[in-house]
């Protein structure tokens, strides 16, 4: 028998939990495993994220076991991760291992992804993920509505890129509309592109 979900915003103390978090629910992800093909630097990518972007200025939501967690970014934030060295040790680190194919894919689909981000004011869900062994058993839906609360209650609507196909119907279940879907290259894997209206 599952718990049901207990959604609760994540602090700095949630770190590492959001952290292990995230790259147990990307470690099968079809663009992360294409732009950055080794799983084992994923902690050190999620780290930066959390740390330098959404720490700071995001909205962090978790489970309170740990099952699963969401990074959104408030209308007129941006993303910006300073040149620090723990950026540039994990750039070496994957060329050393896997030559220069993945700087080119990470600038592929940056710039893909840039094309189809909209300009109009909105909030934006970069990341939610689920542990592997835990999904299936609601954590997404509930930190899903927990986040497009925050949006109604604004007024604002919201945006993400989906990176696998599975996730689509449950983001189409809490009011996003797919609005464009394209490949990354021609043989790369493929991303949604959604949006969602308030609901007032």
């Amino acid at each position: 028998m599952h718990t049901l979900p207990i959604i609760r915003d994540g602090v700095e103390g949630d770190l590492e939990t959001l952290v292990d978090t995230l790259s147990d629910s990307f470690a099968n992800d079809p663009l992360l495993n294409w732009v950055i093909p080794r799983p084992q630097l994923y902690p050190e990518f999620f780290r930066l994220f959390i740390k330098d972007v959404y720490l700071p200025r995001g909205i962090i939501h978790r489970e309170e076991s740990g099952r699963g967690c969401a990074l959104w970014l408030p209308p007129a934030q941006h993303i910006h991760i300073p040149p620090r060295l723990s950026l540039l040790n994990m750039v070496i680190k994957l060329v050393l291992r896997k030559g220069p194919r993945p700087l080119w894919r990470i600038h592929q689909q940056g710039a893909l992804f840039a094309k189809h981000h909209p300009r109009e004011p909105h909030y934006y869900l970069q990341f939610i993920g689920c542990r592997q062994r835990d999904q299936g058993q609601g954590v997404g839906a509930a930190l899903l509505k927990q986040g497009t609360r925050i949006c109604d209650e604004q007024g604002a609507p919201a945006y993400l890129e989906s990176s696998n196909s599975i996730n689509v119907p449950l983001y189409q279940r809490h009011g996003f509309e797919v609005i464009h879907e394209q490949a990354v290259t021609r043989n790369g894997p493929k991303a949604w592109f959604m949006w969602r209206e308030p609901r007032l």
